[in-house]
């Protein structure tokens, strides 16, 4: 049963450029678009609220809202929400260097850091493993900062040899600062977590969540799935 008497389904988030992000007032980002595109071939009109995470999962539970994205899946979660079978994003930790630097996909699977310096932003997690080599000084050097263009200079200027970012970020923020050839983001993932969007299990809305998941599953397989994010990005 499809609870959406109308045809808008409300839909909660959090900002967390260049995914979901607030732009002049207006509402943007790669997985805004996905979603939206997504329930429109649906015949869906979609409303969106950016709020703090905490209550953007209590709206879900107590069903105030239909759905929210995009959200990592976890046994606790899935007690109160109906996850997509799709994964609407592989959210990739990786590393940015400048050209010169040498990574290999062995450094990173064994966690070999201790030749290179390492720029991170002071708070945010990269995942398990990556936070305990970072805590047990696993690099040469550790530049925690609070915003990562500070991180893209330091690269620049050759003070760090690698910065630590989510994949899309890292995408947008080098097209922003125009940084494309200076810099550019190692192919061999760190760690990938898959994010999905969920629905209310209060509001019944397994039904709408099949929907969603044949259509992105059929944006996939005809190629407009890549699209909006090659558009997105080239912006």
């Amino acid at each position: 049963m499809v609870h959406a008497a109308t045809s808008t389904v409300r839909l909660v988030t959090l900002e967390y450029p260049p995914y979901i992000q607030t732009s002049d007032g207006a509402l943007d980002g790669v997985a805004v678009r996905m979603v939206s595109r997504t329930f429109a071939k649906l015949g869906y009109d979609v409303e969106i609220e950016v709020l703090p995470w905490a209550r953007a999962l209590y709206q879900v539970r107590t069903g105030l809202a239909d759905g929210i994205f995009t959200i990592f899946k976890t046994s606790e979660r899935e007690a109160f929400l109906d996850y997509s079978q799709q994964v609407l994003f592989r959210q990739g930790i990786r590393f940015v260097h400048r050209p010169d630097v040498s990574v290999s996909e062995n450094a990173i699977q064994s966690f070999n850091f201790g030749a290179y310096s390492v720029c991170v932003i002071n708070q945010v997690s990269y995942g398990s493993r990556m936070d305990a080599a970072l805590a047990q000084n696993q690099f040469a050097q550790v530049f925690r900062l609070t915003r990562a263009p500070q991180c893209l200079r330091m690269l620049e200027s050759g003070r760090a040899r690698l910065w630590l970012s989510n994949h899309f970020g890292a995408r947008a923020l080098i097209s922003q600062l125009n940084m494309k050839g200076i810099v550019e983001i190692n192919p061999h993932p760190i760690e990938d977590t898959p994010s999905y969007i969920a629905f209310s299990k209060v509001q019944g809305l397994s039904a709408l969540r099949d929907q969603f998941d044949h259509a992105l599953a059929d944006m996939k397989a005809t190629g407009e799935y890549q699209a909006i994010i090659d558009d997105f990005f080239n912006d």
